[in-house]
């Protein structure tokens, strides 16, 4: 009988309700510091994941995505908003924005990709384990590793100072279309920054690399 008690206390006790999942249709989503969660999903509104919670995936379809610093969640994606991850943050799976900017903290690590189709990247010091893609906003990365390729449309790609591409950076040509005769995208690797892809460019590009930048194969493949 003890031990029924003690399993039913467990069941009814907050912290094993809060690993529950959390879903939404009109509201945003608020967690509380440290405590773990399952999947966090609303349709209107947005998603505040507090410092040091665990929880699973975070989705939502209009609004931001917050995640504060030291919490750990298995992949973010919004269609309308954007996502911001905090210092020392572990992502396990993709980051995914249709419409609005990524930014991920100094010392966090995403296992998976980073995908906006309208909205800018940047990475401060932090480790991607898969690559990043867009359509249009800058992509910058600073002292930050990303272990598979980048690739644009329109988007201006800078590699700053002590930042790692182990891919390609690839430039696409724009498909469909074309509404007049765009600015080239500016392609910067600045000075202690390593490339070790190729350099691939399906449209015209402004390159500028610097002297110590460290590029296995500086002559571009125009294709």
């Amino acid at each position: 009988m003890r031990r029924i008690l003690f399993v039913l206390a467990l069941v009814a006790s907050p912290l094993a309700l809060a690993q529950q999942d959390v879903s939404k249709v009109n509201g945003s989503i608020r967690t509380e510091v440290g405590v773990r969660y399952g999947d966090l999903d609303t349709v209107n509104g947005s998603i505040e994941v507090a410092s040091g919670v665990v929880a699973g995936d975070v989705e939502t379809v209009n609004g931001r995505i917050e995640v504060a610093e030291n919490a750990r969640i298995g992949g973010a994606e919004t269609v309308n908003g954007r996502i911001s991850i905090g210092e020392n943050v572990v992502v396990d799976g993709d980051v995914e924005s249709v419409s609005g900017s990524i930014t991920v903290g100094a010392g966090s690590r995403v296992r998976g990709d980073i995908e906006a189709v309208n909205g800018g990247i940047t990475l401060t010091r932090a480790e991607l384990g898969g690559g990043i893609e867009n359509v249009n906003g800058a992509i910058t990365l600073q002292g930050a590793t990303v272990a598979r390729s980048i690739e644009t449309v329109n988007g201006d790609i800078l590699v700053g100072r002590d930042s790692v591409v182990r891919g390609d950076i690839i430039v696409r040509r724009a498909r469909g279309i074309s509404l007049g005769r765009s600015a080239p995208p500016k392609v910067t690797i600045e000075s202690g920054a390593t490339v070790e892809g190729r350099l691939v460019f399906e449209r015209e590009v402004t390159l500028s690399i610097a002297p110590d930048a460290k590029v296995a194969h500086a002559e571009p493949v125009e294709r």
